[in-house]
């Protein structure tokens, strides 16, 4: 049940990553189309907003990840002497108030970045260009 749990997270953070591809890519695109720099300035807002919220997902994720190791350590080695039942909020409870979110360190990983980094770059960029004139808008 904990590790069905743990690999749901995947799949909304999937979701997140669809909604932020789709939002730059449309912003990208249409500020091309339309010729408004600013969707390109939203485009690049757009992915670091869904690159934080995947961040703060994939943080509370692996905050899970300790008392799932205990669980399958526990079985491998038959020892169920100090393994307390039905203490997944306890156990995500006290690795947080140890760890904290530290959702900076899950903010770097490449897993989390793609597609928002690139989207945020080319936002960033062609918005740089016209607005330094580069290109012309």
């Amino acid at each position: 049940m904990l590790q069905q749990f743990y690999e749901d997270f995947d799949k909304r953070i999937l979701g997140i990553k669809g909604w932020s591809a789709t939002i730059a890519i449309a912003a990208i695109g249409g500020g091309l189309q339309y010729r408004i720099r600013y969707l390109w300035l939203f485009a690049a807002a757009a992915s670091l907003v869904f690159w934080l919220l995947e961040s703060i997902w994939k943080r509370f994720q692996y905050l899970y990840a300790p008392r799932i190791h205990k669980i399958e350590e526990s079985f491998r080695e038959q020892k169920f002497d100090e393994m307390d039942p039905l203490q997944i909020y306890t156990s995500w409870y006290q690795v947080f108030e140890k760890e904290g979110w530290n959702i900076f360190s899950t903010f770097r990983l490449g897993i989390v970045m793609f597609p928002h980094v690139l989207t945020l770059i080319v936002g960033t960029v062609l918005f740089a260009l016209s607005f330094f004139q580069i290109i012309k808008y």
